[in-house]
């Protein structure tokens, strides 16, 4: 019930703080001198195979991912498609949404971010991330209510 009721302003502050906390943490530990990749060449050294060690295992990435994640439901639950595509709850509307969810999931999941510059694979990463919930959410349930609603207008 708290992830409903909580305002867009809520999920704003909290993204920004985390992403502040993180990125704060992340220059300090900088200016001492910490390597911050220092799991990547652990893992690389230590696994059987390297080439399965990537940049996207790394805790600040997973750290973007759920802000990206918490930023995108938050969009998602007060974007005005959202409450328009509330209104209709029926089961064919609820099974074309899985259905085209599951598709879209499945081409987010096939989209890998560059990885050549760390700045922009955390900052793609971010935005993936925000991208799914905002879509699953708001954007194909406001599309297929739609697109069922104006099939059974047709009909009629």
């Amino acid at each position: 019930k708290l992830i409903y009721n909580a305002s867009l302003k809520n999920y704003f502050n909290i993204t920004l703080f985390l992403l502040s906390f993180a990125v704060g943490l992340y220059l300090l530990l900088k200016v001492l001198g910490v390597d911050l990749l220092w799991t990547l060449e652990k893992a690389q050294r230590w696994c059987v195979n390297p080439a399965w060690v990537h940049l996207d295992t790394t805790p600040f990435a997973s750290l973007l991912r759920n802000m990206g994640t918490l930023f995108g439901l938050g969009l998602g639950l007060h974007s005005p498609l959202y409450m328009e595509s509330k209104k209709s709850g029926s089961a064919s509307v609820r099974i074309a949404c899985i259905v085209a969810s599951l598709s879209l999931l499945h081409l987010f999941d096939s989209i890998k971010p560059p990885t050549h510059t760390a700045a922009l694979f955390y900052l793609l990463s971010f935005c993936k991330s925000a991208t799914v919930p905002l879509a699953t959410v708001s954007i194909i349930p406001y599309c297929v209510s739609g697109a069922l609603g104006s099939q059974s207008k047709k009909q009629l």
